[in-house]
């Protein structure tokens, strides 16, 4: 990254519970029942947060762009996003109802899951298929302990362990998801094929190396394969080519910052490794069709 950039902003917690109403959040959780279509000041536009965010659906759909794939979430579907995940929130239906819960990974940390059964808690990753899809009954055990875990939350007393009990039951909470999870991959592996595994490969690789590799060919050599055979498999598996996910991701990362007014267009194709300005643009234009700085000046 060139020394004159900073990181790409990205939204805090609070940020992102503000246009709720929500002034503060119990120490790095906070869990909320809500309709989408409901907030006054929804945020459109790609963004990144410094929290994990896990949502489960009730009611109604719900769509999110999660690093280059679309998730359409309907009646108890969870999707997982982690920090750092690139996300756009797209559509959502008049029904949706949903419930959220948002940590931190300090929180997380705190119940020293990581340091056991570390395996079971792949899910917890942003380079694994965040979507579960569940049953009526066990999305109302996880409704049930939500709403158990919010109510410990809210009513704090003066009683002793009271962190400790919120903690506990938090902790309880993640252990139920990574076993959903788990039994969803177990079938996956079963159901998958070579060609699945291949586009799961590529698609893990890619935020890892898209600033500096932008050609089908340098990943295709990275997975062993023929650029054709590449992108004929991600096409075939995912409905876009290799090099359609290659230039989304490009796009996407530009919009993102983009949106950080304090960083310059030319500080921007720098951080994305163009040549200069002008090839930055010239491609943004061409993805986008409108200019880096016209999109800027489009209100959110």
């Amino acid at each position: 990254m060139p020394k004159d950039i900073r990181p790409v902003q990205m939204h805090t917690m609070e940020q992102l519970l503000a246009p709720l109403g929500v002034t503060n959040q119990y120490k790095g959780l906070h869990i909320m029942s809500f309709n989408p279509g409901d907030i006054e000041v929804p945020i459109l536009h790609p963004f990144r947060s410094d929290h994990f965010f896990l949502t489960l659906v009730h009611e109604g759909e719900l769509s999110i762009n999660a690093n280059l794939l679309e998730y359409n979430l309907k009646k108890n579907n969870i999707l997982m996003v982690a920090p750092n995940t690139v996300r756009q929130f797209l559509n959502v239906s008049p029904d949706c109802r949903l419930t959220s819960i948002i940590f931190t990974s300090a929180y997380l940390s705190a119940t020293s899951i990581h340091t056991k059964n570390v395996e079971a808690f792949d899910f917890l990753s942003s380079q694994v298929n965040p979507l579960l899809v569940i049953d009526q009954e066990p999305a109302d055990n996880l409704i049930s302990i939500m709403k158990i875990l919010e109510s410990k939350m809210d009513n704090r007393n003066d009683l002793a362990f009271q962190d400790e009990v919120v903690l506990s039951i938090f902790t309880g909470f993640i252990y139920e998801i990574g076993a959903l999870y788990q039994k969803q991959q177990k079938i996956a592996e079963v159901k998958g094929t070579r060609k699945e595994e291949l586009t799961f490969r590529f698609l893990k690789i890619l935020p890892q190396h898209f600033k500096e590799e932008r050609s089908v060919q340098a990943y295709a050599a990275m997975l062993n394969i023929t650029p054709k055979y590449l992108s004929q498999t991600v096409k075939e598996i995912t409905g876009k080519t290799a090099g359609e996910f290659i230039d989304e991701i490009v796009i996407l990362e530009a919009k993102v910052a983009l949106n950080d007014p304090s960083l310059t267009i030319a500080q921007i194709a720098a951080y994305l490794n163009f040549a200069d300005q002008f090839f930055f643009s010239k491609f943004f234009k061409k993805q986008c069709g409108t200019s880096p700085s016209k999109y800027r000046q489009t209100p959110l």
